[in-house]
């Protein structure tokens, strides 16, 4: 064996690497977001966060979880905690062991952590004063008295076990605010949807998992399907699994219903802030969590078309160094073998969400569907829209007119085709505007469908199989209901 090599052992200088950590980049919800995982990691049913914006502001987390021994806390407290290598309990929704610091301490300059255990409550706290005055890693040990001046501490006191994590001296949450309180108001506001889509699969029973209530301020926070799985225009298509060496990566795609069978507060879950276009794509889980959704990862480009295709992607926690997962739990790209499966998957569901979003409602008999437009190419690369002279309102009224008038209102069915706005229609499409409310909607069906029956002379089920009403099969019973009363 050759000479042992010279080393030195060089220490972190806590005050910078601490200051440095805290820049990561996370933001309020994101880092609760990360101490909700280690709740759930210790198996809580119940986990409550409670926020305050008055003149000694705080953000408390407690949960029901298995609490923490002494050393246990001592240990948790420790900056890298964990070795990401490690092999870990397959439910663990945890990796470097920096999350519950890190994210804490992205937010404030003081962190306290207090865990019942065997009858036991501990306490430890980062105080970032004390590392900058010591110059040392130095945890705080708060006496009894200062235990009892925290928020929700009566409450962890009366539990059988669990944990609670406040911050305090909430520096980042209220930086260069002339007005603190709302600043903080305002960096929370989005962590009540944020919890609901994150960890929407805890929220309800899901096959034999354990279901978790999570609290904001009292208030429960609902499953936010990003799939509405609840609809019944939804569209299910069949789940594939990608076999690796590393575990199995599960794949199941979903088609949203067109955007005239949504309600506003489906459009609102299912796209949020950046609509159905921006919201398309992957929605990746590590162990029921969802870490990153809305992207293609650069396999094919977010088009209108694509717009109601969501696909739910399962991956475990033994791939977190090939999806390179970050500390915040917020990225993770897919390893190149598994990159191409999901390129090659793309098109068996591509196809599907074209057509829902091209020819919404339409019943699966083509002979029973005349369509009011028809799409034309005269040319490769090239189109335009034309009515159909084939469609039975236009077919009643050609029979009514003289010979020398149908050349006219030929002339005038080929204006509407030429000048249909189809810049502005699809910058509709893009933002997903509805141009009526569902009573304002059934309303304009219910005079359409009294016209069709005047012009046409046909009866209430042929009128329902025309366009546009073959599109809303949903409100066909209002309508047959209505149209036979009159």
């Amino acid at each position: 064996m050759g000479e042992a090599l010279e080393t030195i052992e060089v220490i972190p200088n806590p005050i910078a690497l601490i200051e440095a950590m805290r820049a990561v980049g996370y933001s309020a919800e994101a880092a609760i977001a990360d101490l909700i995982d280690n709740s759930i990691s210790a198996k809580a049913g119940h986990i409550e966060i409670k926020y305050d914006a008055s003149d000694e502001p705080f953000v408390a987390i407690l949960d029901n979880g298995n609490g923490m021994t002494p050393d246990e806390l001592t240990n948790a407290m420790r900056h890298g905690s964990n070795n990401p290598t490690d092999v870990r309990d397959l439910a663990d929704l945890g990796r470097f062991g920096l999350g519950l610091k890190t994210a804490s301490l992205s937010q404030c300059r003081q962190l306290t952590v207090a865990s019942k255990k065997n009858g036991v409550t501990s306490a430890r706290r980062w105080d970032l004063e004390v590392v900058q005055s010591s110059g040392r890693w130095l945890v705080v040990v708060p006496d009894a008295r200062d235990l009892e001046l925290l928020p929700l501490f009566g409450r962890l006191r009366d539990m059988e076990a669990g944990t609670l994590v406040v911050w305090q001296s909430l520096d980042r949450l209220t930086a260069g605010a002339a007005n603190p309180q709302s600043e903080m108001t305002t960096k929370l506001a989005p962590l009540f949807d944020h919890l609901a889509l994150v960890f929407h699969r805890f929220s309800h029973r899901e096959d034999d998992t354990r279901q978790v209530a999570i609290e904001v301020n009292g208030l429960r926070i609902p499953p936010r399907d990003p799939f509405l799985r609840a609809n019944s225009f939804r569209q299910p298509l069949e789940g594939q699994v990608i076999r690796h060496e590393r575990g199995d990566v599960q794949v199941l795609p979903y088609i949203l219903p067109a955007v005239s069978h949504l309600s506003i507060d489906e459009i609102n879950l299912a796209g949020g802030r950046e609509g159905l276009r921006g919201t398309q794509g992957f929605y990746v889980y590590r162990n029921r969590r969802l870490i990153v959704w809305g992207t293609w990862f650069k396999l094919v480009p977010k088009e209108e078309f694509y717009k109601l295709t969501r696909v739910q992607v399962d991956i475990p926690n033994s791939f977190d160094d090939l999806w390179a997962l970050d500390i915040k739990k917020s990225m993770a790209y897919p390893p190149d073998v598994i990159r191409s499966r999901l390129k090659e998957l793309i098109p068996h569901f591509a196809g599907t969400s074209k057509k829902t979003v091209t020819y919404p409602g339409r019943k699966q008999s083509p002979k029973e569907f005349v369509p009011l437009w028809l799409r034309n190419e005269p040319k490769h690369g090239a189109f335009r829209y034309e009515l159909n002279l084939e469609h039975p309102v236009v077919q009643s009224l050609w029979a009514k007119l003289r010979e020398a008038d149908q050349r006219y209102f030929q002339m005038l069915l080929s204006l509407f085709g030429d000048s249909l706005p189809l810049d502005s229609i699809y910058a509709d499409m893009c933002a997903d505007h509805r141009v009526l409310d569902d009573q304002e909607l059934l309303d304009s069906l219910i005079e359409i469908a009294t016209n069709l029956l005047e012009i046409t002379g046909l009866g209430i089920d042929q009128v329902l199989n025309i366009d546009p009403l073959v599109r809303y099969p949903q409100h066909h019973p209002k309508l047959r209901e209505e149209l036979e009363n009159d």
